[in-house]
């Protein structure tokens, strides 16, 4: 059986709070209060928030945050660093914006 990789690709990042390493990662979009709290830490005015996205990063490892435009997980490879997959050899898993 082979290792794949799940690359993880956020675009238009405002601000990042990650652990060092994470263990079987979840991801998933911040909600109500959670997500308050991470756009005040990021500094996103009021006016803003709606074109902003709270990410979570938890794991038994450690938990973490995002605040981004766009996030995509592409499954493909088996190099740990992504150069292993083309674009023809990945599969959007999940993708969400605001």
């Amino acid at each position: 059986m082979h290792t794949v990789c799940l690359d993880l690709r956020f675009e238009g990042v405002s601000a990042v709070q990650l652990v060092q390493h994470y263990k079987a990662i979840e991801l998933c979009s911040a909600t109500g209060t959670e997500a308050g709290e991470i756009l005040d830490f990021a500094g996103i005015s009021p006016s803003r928030r709606e074109r902003h996205l709270p990410v979570v990063l938890r794991s038994a490892s450690g938990s973490g945050f995002v605040v981004c435009l766009r996030v995509t997980a592409e499954r493909g490879g088996e190099d740990l660093f992504g150069s292993g997959a083309g674009p023809g050899d990945r599969t959007v898993v999940w993708s969400t914006r605001p």
